[in-house]
């Protein structure tokens, strides 16, 4: 049987990508290596019919949900979530994302959810299953035309984090945000990484945990989360292939989009870790240091691709 996938023309400027942890720097220029018929990383010809048919059924589809988000911001804010988590998935189908989840998801309270980052693809993967969850993001992704807007839609708190004089007062927005009953989704690394390695966790944000625990009762839990891109089209994704997923620093935005759109299907891998209150860890650096460890740990074992081992069975977090 001949498996009928669109073939990856990856040989540009860009091929052969991959980035040092929490660097810029590009890799050395290294023919990419086919596997089952798929050539890997990034470039190609322009769009692919495929990519400009789901590029239309995106436009065709956040149109009415964007007007709707509106009114719902303005008529009933606390109910936020629903209608953006709808989208969420939703995109996720149409750009063909499949999304195998393990473990069990922090269903009560106010959750720190604690994420390696890969791509923009991470926001639609996260955004469509962690209920009630906003993201803390870059100030610079509130200037990205369309994307600052449907971010802001969101509930998107923005940071700045060269800025350390707003650090308290960005410090205690957040801290509101989780006294108001709002979960929050933080991406420690700072930067993507190339889907093969967790780079270092900043402990600054953390200190929101020791805050909100400082100001309430109830004690905030803190919960890692491992996101990993493992298959495409059916076939298990290589190490050369990881940097054409995920999303690296030096390659335009307009670009990747043009690449993931137009080629197959992704399965990306989302591990729920255990929870932990943000007391039993003690200070910032101990939850950075325990959400790295613990990240890192589900990332290698979703590349090893042995998620169905002991107790980690696929569960579904939101019933859709």
């Amino acid at each position: 049987m001949t498996l009928d996938t669109p073939q990856l023309d990856l040989e540009g400027k860009d091929a052969g990508l991959s980035q040092q942890v929490g660097g810029g720097g590009k890799a050395s220029d290294t023919s990419a290596p086919e596997y089952g018929g798929l050539k890997s990383s990034l470039g190609g010809d322009g769009w692919t019919k495929l990519g400009m048919i789901r590029v239309a059924a995106i436009a065709l589809f956040t149109l009415p949900m964007v007007f709707s988000q509106v009114v719902v911001l303005k008529v009933a804010p606390k109910k936020w979530w629903p209608l953006v988590g709808f989208w969420h998935r939703s995109i996720c189908r149409i750009i063909g994302v499949d999304i195998r989840e393990y473990g069990e998801r922090k269903q009560e309270g106010p959750v720190l959810f604690v994420a390696n980052h890969l791509s923009w693809l991470d926001i639609v993967i996260l955004g469509g299953r962690l209920k009630g969850a906003s993201f803390v993001a870059k100030s610079e992704v509130a200037s990205w035309g369309a994307l600052g807007a449907l971010s802001k839609l969101h509930k998107t708190v923005f940071v700045n984090r060269e800025r350390r004089t707003d650090s308290a007062k960005q410090r205690d927005a957040l801290v509101d945000r989780i006294r108001e009953g709002d979960s929050l989704i933080l991406f420690p690394e700072g930067s993507n990484t190339d889907g093969m390695r967790i780079a270092p966790f900043k402990s600054a944000l953390f200190s929101v945990a020791e805050r909100a625990n400082e100001a309430s009762d109830h004690k905030l839990q803190v919960q890692p989360v491992t996101l990993a891109f493992t298959e495409l089209n059916g076939i298990p994704l290589v190490r050369a292939q990881k940097s054409g997923v995920s999303w690296l620093g030096d390659v335009e935005l307009m670009a990747h989009l043009r690449h993931v759109l137009g080629h197959g299907r992704i399965v990306a891998t989302v591990e729920y870790h255990a929870p932990i209150s943000a007391d039993e860890l003690g200070c910032r650096k101990a939850m950075a240091s325990h959400c790295e460890t613990t990240v890192r740990a589900g990332l290698e074992r979703a590349l090893r691709h042995d998620m169905t081992f002991g107790p980690r069975k696929p569960f579904i977090a939101i019933e859709e």
